[in-house]
């Protein structure tokens, strides 16, 4: 999932189009269905009816009607079942995956009045990573860094409001009110300070963080990651900023009030862009380098009808108007940013102006990556994670 207007809209398309390909099918089914009758004039009528065998034509019109049935049931069938035709092209995990360690799960009471999940992983008191997840997402993206961590580091994940197991803010979706919400798990969190871990949307609410508490970084938040994410609205760091620029006011925004006013029909179309493929196709060319497993694909296409289009339309209507290019300066504490390559999403020329303006930060590039560099090339984010993590006082 994206925090980009264009590949949500895109989704729904997708599903659209599958939706239309099963009813074209379902219309075919139907008028062959129908017995085919033939006009006879009276003088036409034989005078007398004996049974005869078959003409020869009938056992071809008979193949021909049975061939005529077996396009519309493949139609079905790619609508329903496409995902599985594109297992075969994805490799399963190359080696052997460490266990998720257990977690311990907990609400915590957000600003914004959303009821946030939050798990518990390792000591329970301590430094700790505190992991944000991108938009669309739930903490179950980070389970494949998860498991390349230590296992003895502590680690804090949760969802955003809204989705996963968080309920929804009282209030308008803002990215100050997100914001809060962060403060509101890490103040929940003892005996140490954190790290800010955030991806995509999470690294653009650590900068709002550090705008609404500046006095708690370099006390109870240590360091920031970055991590494939920008410093203001999405449209102006994505492939071909310029159109999405024109489009922003006269297309995506109405076209996203639509989506956030009839989401239970586009998370219909959520779910048929998931089971025909589609959505496993979009996520292939639009956020992953061409080294995902099977699993990270098929896991993270899931969202398209996990999430609630309605979420997902009003935050990102929230990004739209922010910007955090003021912040950059004014955060004091280390800083990582860690780039993928390949990232057509969040370009890597956003990292290079996070480098640029923020005082102390470093900079991590991973080469192959796009956007969902944390799940796909996994280990790389996570050795450079702890590594960083060790130079700002958690041990590795």
């Amino acid at each position: 999932m994206s925090a980009h207007p264009a590949q949500l809209l895109a989704l729904y398309l997708l599903g659209l189009a599958a939706s239309a390909v099963g009813l074209v099918a379902l219309y075919l089914l139907w008028r062959l269905s129908k017995p085919r009758r033939m006009k006879l004039h009276e003088d036409d009528r034989p005078a007398v009816v004996q049974a005869s065998p078959a003409p020869p034509e009938v056992p071809v019109r008979r193949k021909r009607h049975a061939l005529a049935l077996l396009v519309p049931l493949l139609m079905l069938l790619w609508v329903f079942l496409g995902k599985f035709l594109l297992m075969p092209f994805y490799p399963g995990a190359t080696a052997p995956r460490a266990e998720l360690p257990a977690g311990r799960s907990a609400t915590v009471q957000g600003t914004s009045g959303a009821q946030l999940a939050v798990t518990n992983y390792g000591p329970a008191e301590g430094p700790t990573l505190l992991l944000t997840h991108g938009w669309g997402a739930d903490q179950h993206e980070w389970t494949w860094l998860m498991r390349a961590l230590p296992q003895s580091t502590r680690v804090v994940t949760w969802d955003l409001p809204g989705l996963g197991r968080s309920s929804r803010p009282r209030g308008e979706y803002t990215m100050a009110a997100m914001a809060s919400d962060l403060d509101s798990v890490v103040s929940s969190v003892k005996g140490g300070p954190v790290i800010l871990v955030g991806h995509s949307v999470g690294g653009m609410l650590n900068l709002e963080y550090a705008r609404l508490h500046p006095e708690k970084l370099g006390r109870q938040v240590s360091g920031v990651v970055q991590a494939n994410t920008t410093y203001t609205n999405p449209i102006e760091t994505k492939k071909n900023a310029d159109r999405s620029r024109k489009l922003q006011d006269p297309v995506f925004k109405p076209l996203l009030h639509v989506v956030a006013s009839a989401s239970p029909v586009f998370r219909a179309m959520g779910w048929l862009a998931y089971q025909s493929g589609l959505a496993h196709l979009q996520l292939a060319r639009q956020s992953f380098a061409g080294g995902q497993t099977w699993d990270q694909l098929d896991e993270m296409a899931r969202y398209a009808y996990r999430s609630s289009p309605r979420v997902l339309a009003e935050g990102v209507l929230a990004m739209m108007k922010w910007d955090g290019t003021d912040v950059l300066r004014q955060i004091k504490v280390p800083t990582l940013i860690i780039s993928g390559e390949q990232d057509v999403t969040t370009l890597p020329a956003a990292s290079d102006r996070m480098e640029k303006d923020i005082p102390s930060a470093q900079r991590v590039r991973v080469d192959p990556a796009a956007h969902m560099g944390p799940v796909e090339q996994d280990r790389r984010y996570a050795e450079a994670v702890v590594a960083f993590a060790g130079s700002v006082g958690i041990a590795k």
